[in-house]
């Protein structure tokens, strides 16, 4: 993954300046799935970056349109099928710069078959911060975490709030399943209202399954009949284990089902 964009000049080493978004994480972006060549979900991913600019009072005055195709020719030039861009807006000292890069995807349907194990992080995950509902370049923490849980042995990292509930992973959201009802935290828990999400709520919804955005303690995870995770590259992952409690995994689960779905919906694996 050779080839970058940075403010529309596509080349092996841009010369990019230190920048505030570099030198003090004062930015924000998108990690865009691509598969078959195509990016996925590109219009929910640009919705939320303009969100998040807005927020952090930066200005991206280029047109959506613009940025697709310049995130079509990076994939075009890496020779792209399958991977994930970043698309990030920092601050800039005229102007905010726009870069788009690529990425591998190790994400695959051997880890969704056996699931993966994710732990407790033994950070509090503030609900009231600004910086918690959108996708700012801020991620040290979360980084940090994320590497103590993979020396552990671990894919993935929960968090809970201040108020004891159940919030986010380092780098996904989460969702549980109890008698066939699948839940997720509500927004206001402290978390990153991811796009896979989103489209998951919507599809539980549109095939008559319950889901419910609430309130959930370790107690209500613990006892739940089986977990998974979304990220905008994984997509749906099962969880099989989550610090010493297992779930259930398989192609009889609520979850494959699930999967499923999605897949038929807008899966181009």
């Amino acid at each position: 993954m050779d080839y970058v964009s940075y403010n529309g000049e596509i080349s092996k080493k841009p010369q990019i300046p230190l920048d505030q978004g570099f030198l003090y994480g004062y930015g924000v972006f998108e990690t865009i799935n691509v598969a078959q060549g195509k990016l996925v979900f590109f219009e929910d991913h640009m919705e939320r970056f303009k969100q998040s600019a807005l927020v952090m009072g930066l200005k991206l005055t280029i047109h959506p349109d613009q940025i697709r195709s310049e995130c079509q020719q990076i994939i075009d030039k890496n020779a792209m099928i399958r991977g994930g861009l970043r698309v990030t807006l920092s601050k800039g000292l005229t102007a905010d710069n726009l870069l788009i890069t690529a990425r591998e995807n190790h994400y695959d349907r051997r880890m969704f078959e056996q699931g993966v194990k994710i732990c407790t992080a033994d950070t509090i995950r503030n609900e009231k911060s600004r910086l918690v509902s959108i996708k700012s370049n801020n991620y040290l923490e979360n980084l940090l975490i994320l590497n103590e849980a993979k020396a552990l042995g671990f894919s993935e990292a929960v968090f809970y709030n201040t108020q004891g509930h159940l919030a986010e992973g380092c780098m996904t959201n989460i969702f549980l399943i109890k008698n066939g009802q699948v839940g997720t935290p509500a927004r206001d828990c402290g978390l990153l209202a991811g796009i896979v999400r989103n489209r998951v709520i919507d599809l539980l919804k549109t095939n008559q399954i319950p889901i419910a955005e609430g309130y959930y303690s370790s107690d209500c995870l613990l006892a739940a009949d089986e977990v998974f995770i979304t990220n905008s590259l994984m997509e749906i992952m099962p969880v099989k284990q989550l610090d010493k409690r297992c779930y259930g995994v398989g192609p009889e689960t609520l979850t494959a089902r699930i999967d499923g779905l999605f897949q038929q919906a807008w899966g181009q694996r």
